[in-house]
């Protein structure tokens, strides 16, 4: 579970990884997995493109990590949302800190994510 923020106004998200981590405390606080931040496309420079929109999420312990598959499942269900033009293929390029990710709504509104190929050797990870 995740709380999204809709920060498509600012290139910086509106929390500090110290706020986030509070929203995230599941006693005192909203409780969550992390916060995640939709920002605007150019957020984080892209090498090979613009991006639709920027993923920047802070996990609940105020760490950033570069991406979260599940996190950008719901960032683009979320987006999907607030833009309301949902349909089966519609697709979002989102920059991430692992580079772009192309997420593709279903026509059941299931999100799918290419991952890519996964690394299964210990000292790369």
């Amino acid at each position: 579970d995740f709380i999204l923020v809709d920060n498509r106004d600012s290139m910086e998200p509106k929390l500090t990884p110290e706020q986030a981590a509070a929203m995230c405390d599941r006693n005192f606080g909203i409780g969550g997995d992390g916060v995640i931040f939709a920002l605007p496309g150019d957020a984080i420079k892209m090498e090979d493109g613009k991006a639709d929109y920027t993923m920047r999420i802070y996990n609940s312990d105020g760490t950033e990590p570069e991406m979260c598959g599940n996190g950008i499942r719901c960032m683009a269900k979320y987006l999907d949302v607030l833009e309301g033009e949902s349909h089966a293929g519609k697709t979002y390029t989102i920059s991430t800190g692992a580079g772009p990710i192309v997420p593709v709504m279903s026509e059941s509104g299931a999100v799918t994510v290419d991952m890519g190929c996964p690394i299964l050797e210990g000292p790369d990870v």
